[in-house]
């Protein structure tokens, strides 16, 4: 990958990366504050606790993808970004165009899920 495609990604990353933190941010202080309007009784709070759950979930979401894309932008630092880190063979730019985070080239990844083998 050359020093513009490298730096194309960079800037898309970085561009993630922030937006990730505000929408973590966000999510975060929206879960904290669902459901504390008082006066409730026991079947609203479960449906709170239950719906607060379901946004705390979404907030792990955001925060491991957030971990992928600094661990991306690590990546692009040492000089290993689009390389698979399982075959060590070159990422197509179009699957890093989708997913500029991506660590397994599209073989790789396949081969994985029809394992049914989840590595983050």
């Amino acid at each position: 990958m050359n020093a513009k495609q490298l730096e194309y990604f960079k800037a898309k990353l970085l561009e993630m990366r922030s937006d990730l933190i505000n929408k973590l941010n966000e999510r975060y202080n929206d879960a904290l504050s669902f459901g504390n309007d008082g006066g409730q009784d026991s079947a609203d709070e479960a449906y709170n606790i239950y719906n607060k759950n379901i946004m705390l979930g979404k907030v792990e979401t955001d925060a491991l993808k957030l971990q992928l894309v600094e661990q991306a932008l690590g990546r692009i630092t040492s000089g290993t970004y689009g390389v698979c880190i399982e075959c060590e063979d070159d990422i197509e730019e179009r699957r890093l165009e989708f997913v500029p985070f991506a660590r397994f080239c599209i073989d790789c990844k396949s081969e994985m899920e029809r394992k049914g083998l989840v590595k983050i």
